[in-house]
């Protein structure tokens, strides 16, 4: 089905995906381009990308989580390394510290 134009939100800015890269971009939104309407696309039911995607046994990063997380959210675990459920909810707990999950819509396509 199509939408008529009048129909349709206006956004000024989409973020597609929901996993660290877009969580940082709509963080740096929210607080550098105040007065932006941004939404944040994710296709699946859950926020993460690769790190809540993925269930192999043994899944963690490959480098430290210091250099890997966000310069504007602390990692408090003592884990240098950590599996994919630390992160999975350290990003949860980074979205939800800063007011982004309104952005968020989960099981949104984009189609092109």
């Amino acid at each position: 089905a199509s939408l008529s134009p009048d129909s349709m939100e206006k956004i000024d800015v989409l973020v597609v995906g929901c996993g660290i890269s877009g969580i940082s971009a709509a963080y740096h939104i929210s607080k550098h381009c105040r007065g932006t309407t941004f939404a944040v696309l994710e296709r699946r039911a859950k926020l993460g990308g690769t790190w809540s995607f993925f269930k192999y046994p043994g899944i963690r990063t490959d480098s430290d989580v210091f250099s890997f997380g966000f310069g504007w959210k602390r990692w408090e675990s003592d884990n240098i390394v950590a599996p994919a459920k630390d992160i999975c909810q350290y990003l949860d707990d980074a979205v939800d510290e800063h007011g982004l999950r309104q952005h968020i819509r989960l099981n949104t396509d984009v189609v092109s």
